[in-house]
């Protein structure tokens, strides 16, 4: 191989990991803020408190992290639909709640949608607070498809990252990848 072509290749394969280095970091994050929310992993096994119907007045699409507008503040952790309903609980009383998670959306404005409220774990391990959450009344989180999703999701992006960061550090700290 003659200098000008070595040097094209090896611009080539810098160019191919510095493009590789945020794919792997994107699919870490989605992780995060798709797979999680998608699979509904933190609601797997809570208690449903209320059923009832809602009807979404407005929805906005927002993520990776927005601002809530429920009563307890706070933030919303993931890409999604976030609706402003009111709902109307099988006792027959009426309340606004902000669904996040993409429970709701755009077509559901103005349609009745069956809901459930349940009680999210706030905490890790051993916490008894409780907040609670809205969620269609045909939507059953799965711990057992999320946490696979996530590990190959996560795996996935080290696979892709991990290897373009070193042969990127070998050669900007000046010692040369193995050829590859």
């Amino acid at each position: 191989m003659g200098p000008v072509l070595g040097e094209i290749v090896r611009v080539v394969r810098v160019v191919r990991d510095v493009l590789l280095v945020p794919i792997g970091v994107a699919l870490l994050l989605s992780v995060i803020f798709v797979v999680i929310p998608f699979f509904g992993i933190g609601a797997a096994g809570s208690e449903v408190t209320a059923r009832g119907t809602a009807v979404a007045q407005q929805c906005r699409f927002d993520g990776p992290i927005a601002e809530s507008n429920a009563p307890d503040g706070g933030n919303i952790v993931g890409f999604g639909y976030i609706c402003q309903a009111r709902v109307t609980w099988r006792d027959g009383t009426s309340e606004m709640w902000e669904v996040s998670g993409s429970q709701l959306g755009p077509d559901d404005v103005g349609e009745e949608v069956a809901v459930v409220r349940r009680a999210i774990a706030d905490g890790g391990a051993g916490t008894t607070s409780t907040s609670p959450e809205i969620y269609r009344a045909d939507f059953e989180p799965n711990r057992w498809l999320g946490i696979p999703a996530m590990l190959v999701v996560g795996i996935l992006g080290i696979v892709v990252a991990g290897p373009a960061c070193s042969r990127l550090y070998e050669t900007f700290s000046g010692k040369e990848p193995a050829e590859t």
